[in-house]
């Protein structure tokens, strides 16, 4: 069978997941979309540079057929219901080989003085050879005074804040919703020192100076999505 323009048009948007929703509601230039796939369309068909006109026809149909069976904007539902906390004051402590002097029975100790209810935060992310601490300032210096050989700290950060995006029990089992948020932190500028997750809650760790800018992209995000349709 002959492998068409059609053919390569459709593998490489299907290949494009960031444009899903744009193609499923038809939201798009198909021009515009030729024009950024052509080279990519060509490589598949060997070589052949087919033109742009016949590349647009393809994704015409293509996206045509595809929005008359658009799928259920799960994604969207979960995202429109979500509710965001924002933290700040944290900073983050990297302890290597933390498992030769079982440093978490040190971590014990701390864990009487920490004001949960009061909204303060330890958090301890454990790997064979790291172990990642993640709590208000006002702990580190009596962190690092528990650090003994052959334990070592490695790399410590001040001035974090986090964003804790709670999914308000949800479909927890949705695909894209942890690229959404990411996105979103991409799109401000916003580098993202560490994430972490649990049961319904999403936790991502950044520079306190970009604190309002995050709160203001993840909440101005989630207002969108509220008033967009789902039908």
């Amino acid at each position: 069978m002959v492998y068409s323009v059609s053919d390569a048009v459709k593998e490489v948007l299907g290949e494009l997941t960031f444009l899903r929703t744009s193609m499923d509601y038809n939201l798009l230039n198909y021009s515009a979309v030729a024009r950024f796939i052509h080279p990519v369309v060509s490589t598949k068909l060997g070589g052949a540079r087919p033109s742009l006109e016949a590349v647009a026809v393809a994704v015409r149909r293509y996206i045509e057929s595809n929005s008359k069976h658009k799928r259920p904007l799960k994604l969207l539902e979960v995202v429109r219901g979500c509710k965001i906390t924002l933290r700040t004051d944290l900073c983050m402590l990297n302890v290597r080989q933390w498992v030769d002097v079982n440093f978490l029975n040190e971590m014990q100790e701390i864990l009487p003085d920490v004001d949960f209810r009061a909204g303060e935060k330890l958090y301890m992310v454990t790997r064979s050879n790291d172990l990642i601490i993640m709590c208000n300032s006002r702990f580190m210096a009596t962190i690092e005074s528990k650090v003994n050989a052959p334990a070592k700290l490695t790399e410590k950060k001040l001035d974090l804040a986090l964003i804790t995006i709670n999914l308000q029990n949800t479909d927890f089992d949705v695909p894209g919703v942890l690229q959404f948020f990411v996105q979103q932190f991409e799109m401000a500028g916003i580098n993202i020192h560490d994430l972490f997750s649990t049961r319904g809650k999403i936790t991502f760790l950044f520079s306190q100076r970009d604190a309002a800018k995050a709160y203001e992209r993840i909440s101005a995000a989630i207002e969108a999505v509220k008033v967009m349709p789902f039908s």
